[in-house]
């Protein structure tokens, strides 16, 4: 009989530890997927179904603002019942909600569908971080989040990219058939991620009205967040419509191909962001990128005239986008009271899903009207501006702090 020696059951229990993140990776990255191929092939298919512009950012507008409502309802039960539960039920919506379409091809379908899988959206974002920080070892959760960021990444690459790819060649048909299937696989490996039995105990629900009034006590956060709206705003505008926006701005340019481009550089921002912002400060980083980003939608008005700047384009946004994020993350985390953590980052998913839903409404309308080149121009504009009242709220709110708090963030500064 074969005696297990110590070497051989601490090589299982770290082989189990790998599978195991490697099943929550992948949930993530299928979940993500769908997510990021939603929000850009929705806003098509609903003018394919006879929608006007407007009602083609509307269903978009609608998915983000209930997942903020569901969000306030829903996070005090993932407290309490641990985020698996719930974030099961989420891929759930995703992977039924196609199947809804296949059967009911209207837009009075597609709304409250968009409403369903809205909850999807609500809960399983948050319960990623929730998730992942029961999961991850003392002091290694940093290390594992950015992991998943890379994933995240590799859904934007993949996800819209491939779904235009379908919709273009085959059908919205087909690309919902494969949706069912890739929600599934996410469904089944999510399910299969064994968490601790043990949550750590919460003086308070996360995400509570007492809660959130105390975290935005906490001044210093506003530029941040700032930074967060900006990013937003933009962020949807391009998932949403960036890929009607070529299609018309320039014909001979691939969609598809532009955001390939902007997730391979969004995956490269992610590896370095981190790294830099920790060795020179968030906001020496934070600033030139959102910069950075303003210009890169300033140059999308220019698509029409100087086609060759798509691939530019493409890289500057995905490079923007995903370095800011994660470093305006990064210093959110920074600065955010330990109690109150869990909340503040609530108010940030809040941030973006709303400020998702009012730049498809915006840019709903702006197709209707002045044209998209013209609200990616004034969005670009807005954004360059921004940044310098932003940066001055931020040193503001350094100096008004203790002194004893200032010296444990002047990294950051």
């Amino acid at each position: 009989m074969h005696t297990v020696s110590p070497v051989e059951n601490c090589v299982a229990q770290l082989q189990n530890k790998r599978a195991n993140w490697l099943l929550f990776f992948f949930a993530v990255f299928f979940f993500m997927i769908n997510l990021f191929s939603s929000m850009t092939i929705f806003p098509s298919y609903s003018l394919a179904i006879g929608s006007s512009p407007f009602q083609a950012g509307l269903q978009n507008t609608v998915f983000s603002l209930c997942a903020v409502l569901f969000r306030f309802f829903l996070g005090p039960v993932m407290d309490r019942q641990g985020s698996k539960p719930l974030m099961l039920v989420g891929v759930f919506t995703f992977a039924t909600a196609p199947a809804l379409l296949l059967a009911y091809p209207v837009y009075n379908v597609l709304l409250p569908v968009r409403i369903y899988q809205s909850l999807g959206l609500a809960v399983f974002l948050p319960g990623i971080s929730t998730l992942l920080a029961e999961m991850a070892p003392p002091g290694k959760t940093g290390t594992y989040l950015g992991l998943t960021r890379i994933f995240y990444n590799l859904a934007l690459l993949t996800g819209p990219s491939g779904a235009l790819l379908v919709t273009e060649r085959y059908s919205y048909e087909t690309w919902f058939i494969i949706s069912i299937i890739t929600s599934t696989i996410s469904l089944i490996l999510l399910a299969a991620v064994k968490v601790p039995s043990i949550r750590p105990a919460v003086e308070k629900v996360a995400g509570s009205l007492s809660q959130i009034k105390k975290a935005f006590t906490q001044k210093n956060i506003y530029p941040v967040v700032g930074g967060i709206v900006l990013i937003s705003f933009i962020y949807s505008a391009v998932l949403s419509f960036a890929a009607v926006y070529i299609k018309t701005a320039a014909p001979d340019m691939e969609a598809a191909y532009f955001f390939i481009i902007v997730g391979l550089a969004g995956i490269a921002a992610s590896l370095t962001a981190g790294i830099v912002s920790d060795l020179l400060g968030r906001q020496k980083v934070i600033w030139p990128l959102l910069i950075v980003l303003g210009l890169a939608a300033i140059g999308f008005y220019l698509l029409p005239f100087i086609p060759a700047i798509f691939i530019i384009l493409a890289i500057m946004f995905g490079s923007a986008i995903q370095g800011s994020s994660l470093t305006l993350t990064a210093w959110l985390l920074d600065i955010s009271k330990p109690a109150l953590r869990a909340t503040t980052i609530s108010i940030q998913e809040n941030t973006i899903d709303i400020m998702f839903a009012l730049s498809a409404l915006i840019f709903g309308f702006a197709a209707q009207g002045p044209g998209l080149g013209t609200a990616f121009l004034v969005a670009g504009i807005f954004t360059v501006l921004a940044v310098f009242p932003l940066k001055r709220a931020a040193a503001g709110s350094e100096q008004r702090r203790p002194q004893s708090q200032a010296s444990k963030s002047t990294r950051n500064t």
